[in-house]
């Protein structure tokens, strides 16, 4: 059997997951990152993209995630986030609905630019995880 750690996905209003698993692999500022068990202690931010979490019976889950912090500290890492979704809650179109709607607005600032830019990066993530793993797969 792989050897396995604690994760956690908490958000600012809930704990959305906390389990055994063999390996995760999560969006950061600067790429992916990937953790297994014995992981060297780490404290990264987190960027906006797809969350791969494989679980030790080979179940793999995947979200959607949106920002914040990752630390990985006594052999277990905690994800904090402004945002998690489950891939199976995604949609093609939704996620194209939205990235059509962040194009659609025009910038009035630098940090109506930096919104804009990350309403696009949630909408290219999120339907790029809800055509492989989401609700209309294949479509």
């Amino acid at each position: 059997m792989a050897q396995t750690f604690t994760c956690s996905i908490v958000t600012p209003t809930e704990t959305v997951f906390d389990e055994d698993v063999v390996y995760v692999s999560f969006p950061a500022w600067d790429g992916q990152q990937g953790v297994m068990a014995g992981q060297s202690p780490l404290l990264s931010q987190l960027g906006t993209g797809a969350l791969r979490v494989e679980l030790p019976g080979g179940e793999t889950r995947w979200y959607l995630l949106e920002r914040g912090f990752a630390q990985v500290q006594d052999g277990a890492l905690t994800l904090l986030t402004d945002s998690v979704t489950p891939a199976a809650d995604l949609s093609v179109q939704e996620a194209e609905a939205a990235l059509a709607e962040a194009a659609a607005r025009i910038p009035t600032g630098g940090k109506d630019l930096a919104a804009i830019e990350q309403d696009q990066l949630r909408a290219l993530a999120g339907r790029a995880l809800a055509r492989t793993h989401g609700q209309a797969r294949g479509s």
